[in-house]
């Protein structure tokens, strides 16, 4: 492993840039995780969704994710969850949330998610734990299946199955048709358009594109702003074609006389979109994050 103080080889990619550019996406999912726990759950694992019992409160457990996997070799931090959550039978279960927003979920990423499995049972013992995945930006092989780890001579050793979904398989159609009823559809449609490789104006039409399905759609102004949020953190833009944005939007709002965001909390959001602007201010850094 080599030292994060090493500076960059010269015409190869720098380690540490691209692990922060991940994390450029990883943040806003975790907390869109957390936001809208149960329209993901309902989005992209709707079996696990239907077993659990939503009159009951669940619990996010990350201090206990990083105290069992905070000394574990396994490279940069994702956007990691674990939730525990009771079933329809009234037993608890621990649900393991992993979300693959590089490039291409590497070769480890099945070892890893069994990692994460073993220290969990390790340390906390005979509780039910369900692993779930979900690969941002990568069409799984069917030749090298993401959702297993296995260990095997002769039919003996270890096989650990796990449930994963790939966002690629989803089509936008489909998400546009979900997002009327589930917000985070509204998510996953703008970490596609961040994956997506176009021009900046490109980004910006479709940016715009997809804020206007919480108009159409009716949201709700607090799901409105929260959700501005993550897609302004996820399709970032130049200053001058995030200023033409801002203007339609109000165009927008005057249109559907649905006045959510550039009223009163007009303010507010600039504050948030300035600290974008100054965030991707690097050279190159628009280009670069849409080709992740």
């Amino acid at each position: 492993m080599s030292n994060s103080s090493d500076p960059a080889l010269p015409g190869r990619p720098d380690p540490q840039a691209a692990a922060d550019r991940s994390a450029d996406f990883d943040s806003p999912w975790k907390e869109a995780i957390g936001a809208y726990f149960q329209p993901f759950l309902a989005l992209f694992f709707p079996a696990v969704h239907d077993l659990i019992d939503w009159n009951q409160p669940y619990e996010f457990l990350d201090a206990e994710l990083q105290q069992i996997t905070g000394d574990a070799d396994l490279g940069r931090r994702y956007a990691d969850r674990l939730v525990k959550v009771y079933s329809v039978e009234g037993a608890e279960v621990w649900l393991l949330i992993h979300i693959e927003v590089q490039g291409r979920a590497d070769e480890q990423f099945p070892a890893r998610m069994f990692q994460y499995y073993y220290r969990i049972y390790d340390r906390y013992g005979d509780v039910e734990i369900l692993s779930l995945a979900v690969v941002t930006n990568q069409t799984p092989d069917p030749d090298s299946p993401l959702d297993a780890y296995q260990r095997e001579r002769a039919g003996y050793g270890l096989r650990f199955r796990f449930r994963v979904q790939a966002l690629r398989d989803w089509s936008e159609a489909t998400l546009i048709d979900l997002a009327a009823t589930n917000p985070f559809a509204v998510v996953a449609l703008a970490q596609l358009a961040a994956h997506r490789r176009s021009k900046p104006m490109k980004r910006k039409v479709r940016k715009r594109e997809i804020i206007a399905l919480l108009y159409r759609y009716g949201y709700s102004r607090e799901d409105v702003l929260q959700l501005l949020r993550f897609i302004d953190w996820l399709i970032r833009l130049p200053q001058g074609l995030e200023l033409e944005l801002r203007n339609e939007l109000i165009a927008l709002e005057e249109e559907t006389k649905m006045a959510y965001v550039m009223s009163i909390e007009r303010m507010a959001l600039e504050k948030g979109w300035e600290k974008g602007r100054e965030e991707g201010k690097e050279e190159g850094r628009e280009e670069t994050l849409c080709e992740l």
